[in-house]
């Protein structure tokens, strides 16, 4: 990541390499826990019956962060993939942590200002899908990952964090100051723009960027990007202006896809953004349940389709 960009070409390659070092740990573990009489299975990108977030908050690996549904470890900050393994085999586990990451990210937003399709919120955390969470415009996100003509996919966000350390001995003093000093937390931003973190270092580029053409018929090649690749500086002064531009789709529980949808699910993002007007923040939500009220609507997901529907005949949307 210190050559890096975020996203260039090296990252999607990282991030598979990352994926598939802990898919193969995953089942090692598994493997030996099965060896010992126990039940046990390994959950990895490819395949995995488990939600990861969740889990990972659980278990006590980090915080939840601006980013959205990314998990933010003080040592190594959010550039970590992981991999996870159930069993019946008791064990002794740890709990939810708390290092101080919700101030920090309150008032940081490198991550928004600097992603490069503005899909990570400025604002406050909300109430989504009856989670409370800085929830990002997921759409976009992906849209800008699936066509970045200058890059394989997007980490950037991963790239700038303040928590984003190379070396972990030496932001050890950062990472207690931010744990056991409130009022440091707010420089912390401040302080890593100054020293330029998050530029790229081209003395640890170690790689060559190459794009791959070629299939329905033609033969493959390995080209240098004809569209060149994303080499990005800091932006410390976006922030302002891009805070009351900003407009995210939200996409509720009630406009996802029924569970056996056939074929592609119809996306409509005027939808998404007059879905952002039903959004409870944090304290509506706690007024609501004091008062007894039920969950809203748009929290409840569609039930299966019918028979019919999921042979093929008809195509339904939210």
């Amino acid at each position: 990541m210190e050559g890096s960009s975020g996203d260039d070409w090296i990252s999607g390659s990282q991030s598979s390499r990352a994926y598939m070092r802990g898919a193969e740990i995953a089942g090692l573990v598994a493997r030996q826990l099965r060896s010992l009489g126990y039940n046990a299975r390994a959950h990895s990108n490819v395949d995995s019956q488990v939600l990861h977030t969740p889990l990972l908050l659980l278990c006590g690996i980090g915080e939840l962060s601006r980013i959205g549904e990314v998990i933010l470890n003080p040592f190594i900050g959010p550039r970590f993939k992981s991999a996870i393994v159930t069993t019946d085999m008791p064990l002794a586990h740890d709990g939810a942590v708390d290092f101080g990451l919700q101030q920090i990210c309150n008032s940081c937003m490198k991550c928004a200002r600097e992603c490069p399709c503005t899909a990570i919120s400025f604002g406050d955390k909300v109430i989504f899908n009856g989670y409370e969470i800085w929830k990002p415009d997921v759409e976009r996100c992906t849209r800008y990952r699936l066509t970045n003509a200058k890059g394989s996919s997007c980490g950037r966000c991963i790239k700038v964090c303040p928590f984003n350390h190379e070396g972990i001995l030496a932001y050890r003093i950062a990472v207690w100051a931010a744990v056991k000093l409130p009022w440091f937390r707010k420089w912390i931003p401040i302080l890593d723009d100054w020293i330029g973190h998050g530029l790229i270092n081209p003395v640890k580029t170690w790689w060559s960027d190459f794009e791959i053409l070629g299939g329905q018929g033609l033969p493959w090649r390995t080209v240098r990007p004809s569209k060149g690749t994303n080499h990005r500086g800091l932006g410390p002064g976006k922030t302002a202006r891009l805070q009351g531009a900003q407009k995210i789709a939200y996409y509720h529980a009630n406009m996802m896809p029924p569970p056996n949808q056939p074929g592609p699910f119809p996306l409509n993002r005027n939808e998404g953004l007059e879905a952002a007007k039903v959004l409870e923040t944090p304290a509506m939500a706690l007024e609501r349940k004091a008062a007894g009220e039920p969950a809203p609507a748009h929290y409840t997901p569609p039930s299966a389709l019918p028979e019919d529907v999921v042979g093929g005949r008809k195509l339904i949307s939210n």
